[in-house]
């Protein structure tokens, strides 16, 4: 009747990881990548209760030991419980063809840089030229800075009212002499912080702008495209007034 024990209990040990793993995150009792990674565990706890489980179904089988049974059954119930959707969403990321980079930027030479990042300093956010542009111009389309008519207090006032209209971001600065705005975006599930920083700069012809923009992940070595993305649809809603761009694929899945 061992088996049935151990079952019940990695199964409960898993539930513990998959509910910490989650609201830790939300309630600030651990880190956004301990939760990610408990939440991880508490896949692989689930599997390892549910095979044990079988074998506690298969060895309570006999008359003399069925009053184990009951533990079996509940432990693989609360493994599946676990296991399936967990492992339906590990699947989902899994399955994402999107390279290995939480940095993306529209301008390599002159990248956008944080002065004011919350709880971070300039130095930990510098841009690695080096490290994410080969990346970026290997495994995404190009990606340009977006020009737009008007002068650049003009250009700063509408980008600066189409950030601030963004529910889910958070502005951190919003300077109109250095035509800068930095911010924060915080994830659903675990609280992961992306931080975006948006410079209006004088445009190649007389009355234009153009808006650079980067936006990078403080944790993790991917982001599962939602870097790119931001600055995409970003720049698709003050180009079309609000009319957001579907999410863009890597190039080498196109």
């Amino acid at each position: 009747m061992i088996p049935a024990w151990l079952s019940l209990l990695d199964a409960i040990v898993a539930l513990v990881l998959l509910a910490v793993g989650i609201l830790g995150p939300h309630f600030n009792l651990v880190l956004p990548m301990a939760g990610f990674s408990m939440f991880l565990l508490s896949f692989l706890m689930a599997l390892l209760a549910l095979l044990i489980g079988l074998v506690g179904l298969w060895r309570t089988a006999a008359p003399e030991r069925r009053a184990g049974r009951p533990r079996a059954v509940a432990g693989v119930i609360l493994s599946l419980l676990v296991a399936v959707p967990v492992g339906a969403v590990m699947w989902r990321w899994m399955s994402m063809p999107y390279p290995e980079i939480n940095d993306i930027t529209t301008d390599y030479d002159n990248p956008p840089e944080f002065v004011q990042p919350p709880g971070m300093s300039p130095a930990q956010m510098k841009y690695d030229r080096a490290k994410f542009q080969p990346v970026q111009s290997r495994d995404y389309p190009a990606l340009a800075p977006l020009k737009l008519d008007g002068t650049p207090d003009d250009a700063f006032n509408k980008v600066a009212g189409a950030a601030k209209a963004r529910p889910e971001w958070i502005i951190i600065v919003a300077d109109p002499k250095t035509h800068t705005i930095e911010g924060v975006e915080v994830s659903h599930l675990f609280h992961f912080i992306d931080d975006f920083v948006i410079q209006v700069r004088p445009g190649p012809d007389p009355n234009t702008s153009l808006v650079e923009m980067r936006s990078r992940s403080r944790d993790g070595t991917g982001d599962f495209g939602m870097n790119y993305n931001r600055i995409r649809g970003f720049f698709a809603e003050l180009k079309q007034g609000g009319a957001e761009a579907p999410h863009a694929q890597p190039a080498s899945a196109s």
